[in-house]
Order: structure tokens, then sequence, then C-alpha cells
């Protein structure tokens, strides 16, 4: 299957064999500020073929990058900090739920039959929906990011944390923070400090996201 473009993003539907059948489940890609969601199809490129059945959608953010190039961003950078943050963040993800319900309707699922996956600001929007949304996903795996948003929701969804311990754009002890808060709320979470990689998904990051996916999508056993 070719990835198809469409409004907000682009699509590329289950690998089936050997006629087309519905999707049984959807990972939704969310780039990192200043990119678009192009820049995340490789990952769904290597990961298709050990999840059949799955469809891929990757989203553009939802506003111009106000540092220009031409790219994307979920919320703008321009004056962050600490104090800030949050209500950017809790502002930004309307727009995004939005989409994510529409490409729900797409292909006909469910929340719990979704997972996200972010990176950098991508994974800052992902980490908002599990802290503060009652719609439990199939799994979220967040590659350089930040836990910016109070915890206020308590699901079963799991939470899988990569991040490079040379990363001086996001450093990676947001990750020690972010997995020590939703431990402490009760979510399962796998945390990966990966020596020698800076800000980037790297190939051991890419292979910690899809086993993740893996057993998220894997049916139950008896």
């Amino acid at each position: 299957m070719a990835w198809e473009q469409f409004e907000h993003g682009w699509r590329l539907a289950p690998l089936q064999a050997p006629v087309a059948a519905p999707a049984t489940a959807l990972v939704v890609l969310l780039h990192g500020v200043g990119s678009n969601a192009q820049d995340l199809l490789p990952l769904a490129d290597a990961w298709s073929q050990t999840l059949p059945g799955v469809a891929f959608t990757s989203l553009d953010g939802s506003e111009r990058f106000d540092g220009g190039f031409g790219g994307r961003q979920w919320f703008s950078l321009s004056d962050i900090n600490e104090s800030n943050r949050e209500e950017r963040v809790e502002h930004a993800y309307p727009a995004l739920r939005r989409m994510i319900e529409s490409e729900l309707a797409w292909w006909q699922l469910s929340f719990d039959k979704l997972s996200l996956v972010g990176f950098s600001q991508g994974s800052i929007m992902s980490l908002h929906h599990v802290a503060t949304s009652d719609d439990a996903l199939a799994a979220v795996v967040a590659y350089s990011g930040r836990l910016a948003s109070a915890i206020t929701a308590h699901t079963r969804t799991p939470l899988t944390l990569v991040h490079g311990v040379e990363d001086t754009v996001v450093p990676v002890h947001e990750l020690e923070r972010a997995a020590h808060a939703f431990s402490d709320a009760g979510y399962a979470v796998g945390a990966f400090a990966l020596p020698g990689v800076g800000h980037t998904i790297s190939g051991d990051g890419m292979v910690l996201g899809r086993d993740a996916l893996v057993r998220a999508f894997s049916p139950p056993r008896p």
C-alpha cells in the first residue's frame, strides 16, 4: 500500500493479504516542532510489516511554525518557560483532539484501538492526552519528550518512553521525571535512556517502539 495525502497529513492503509480488509487498529504519528507529517513516515514504513491490519496516520501540526522554514508546530515555543508551557499544551490539545477523533471515524475505530507515537513536541501532546483524558489508548510511545501536564486522568494506557542520554534539546532527566509521575499515578511505564543518542529516534529506539506496538495490538493470551 502507498501513502495518501489528505488535509491534515498522510494515511497508510493496513497491509493485508490476500485481499483488503478493514483496519483493526490505528497508529497516529505526531512530529516535533518545525517539522511536518512526512518526517515520521519512515517509522510506519519500518513497522507496518510486523503490524498487519494496523493503519497509520501521520498528522501535520495544527499551527504554522512561527520560527520560519515552512514547518508546523503544535504550540509556539516563543518565550516559552516552565510557567506557561502547560497552558500552551492545554490550549493546543483541542485541535489535536479533533484530528484524532476525525481519524478514528475515518478508520471506524475506537480510542482503545489507537496508539499515539510522538517525537519531542509530538510526545508532549501524546502525554498530555494520557494525563488528562479518560479515553484510554492501546499504547503511547513517546520519543525525546517531557510531561508538561498535571495528571488528572487514570487509565490503563501503557507508556513507552524513549530518550537519548546525549539529548541537548530536551534533557534526559525529563524521561525520569515523566516515568516517575506516571508510575506514581498507577500507569504501566517502560522508560529507556539510550547512551550515545541525541535528540533523535535511533535504530534501537525504533525497535523499542515497534515492540511496544506489537504488544499493544497482539490478542491476549488465553
